[in-house]
């Protein structure tokens, strides 16, 4: 089960309504932040998710509204005292503006661990754990975007007590294993799930983020089969398609096609420009050629299952 929280759904500037990109995403084990906008820990304040709490930061490209809110973020996690590692993805020139939000920081207690992707026109590989993944591939914006997909991958099957026991697994790591977890063990040793369960059957679940892009066949292709595809949609199917395209943007049923394209379960407009007092304009667009589309408001929260 995994949640999908909308901390900021705006374009460009802040809106009354609408705070900048980012999006929350927690699997139980890992709390990751796609983009971070300004203003990015009011929101998390306001559902409760401390910024100690956040594991990975995922940056679709280096516009401001889409990254701005990172320093303040190092710099509250610095002043409590964080120890643990941070995981920070972007494109290109994200480790130098990790690196000189750092030094206005000064010397923090944890580790930011960067990494910097060049996306390509081919979905690659950035992470890939035994029951995680991040992909990316190259959107279509008037700077370098990387367009992720988050892979969970889940197992179904009997769980083995007296294997564990042989193994001498303490109780606190079966249920971990049983969701398809790989455990280090105090004594170092490592034991994957199949190693204490009878795997009958896996699936996979998985969630996309465009950042900003015109439409673009690449988005098609890593989004395909996804069970939620959360697609930008600055602008209304009433506005100029050439002049939405060249600045590097979509329109509501662009998103839609795309949706429809990749054949995924569920669409959700975000990132929409404060010209719209209301986003159920847009979602209406799009559901003439998509039907399960929303249009994302700020703290919306929704639940993905496989």
């Amino acid at each position: 089960m995994i949640k999908v929280t909308f901390l900021g759904t705006g374009a460009g500037t802040p809106g009354k309504d609408r705070y900048l990109p980012s999006i929350l995403v927690e699997d139980g084990q890992r709390k990751i932040l796609l983009d971070a906008g300004e203003g990015v820990q009011y929101r998390l304040l306001e559902v409760g998710v401390s910024p100690l709490k956040i594991t990975h930061i995922f940056i679709t490209h280096l516009h401001g509204d889409h990254v701005f809110g990172v320093p303040g973020l190092l710099a509250t996690m610095a002043m409590l005292g964080r120890k643990e590692d941070l995981v920070v993805s972007g494109p290109r020139g994200i480790f130098n503006f990790v690196k000189n939000a750092m030094e206005v920081v000064g010397d923090p207690p944890f580790n930011v661990r960067v990494y910097e992707v060049e996306p390509t026109e081919e979905v690659r590989d950035i992470i890939n754990e035994e029951n995680f993944g991040l992909q990316c591939v190259l959107a279509k914006h008037s700077i370098t975007d990387c367009t992720y997909a988050l892979i969970w991958r889940t197992y179904v099957g009997k769980f083995n007590p007296e294997r564990a026991r042989d193994l001498g697994v303490p109780v606190t790591y079966w249920k971990r294993l049983h969701m398809g977890e790989t455990v280090v063990l105090d004594d170092g040793r490592i034991i994957r799930p199949e190693d204490v369960v009878e795997i009958t059957s896996s699936g996979v679940l998985k969630i996309v983020y465009t950042g900003d892009t015109a439409p673009t066949d690449n988005v098609v292709s890593i989004a395909k089969d996804a069970q939620l595809l959360i697609h930008e949609s600055t602008f209304s199917a009433t506005e100029d398609a050439n002049l939405v395209w060249n600045q590097g943007h979509s329109r509501s049923i662009d998103a839609a096609k795309i949706a429809k394209d990749a054949g995924v379960n569920r669409l959700v407009l975000t990132h929409i420009s404060n010209r719209y007092s209301d986003p159920e304009q847009l979602a209406w667009e799009a559901s003439e050629i998509f039907p399960n589309v929303v249009a994302a408001r700020d703290l919306m929260s929704l639940i993905i299952n496989t």
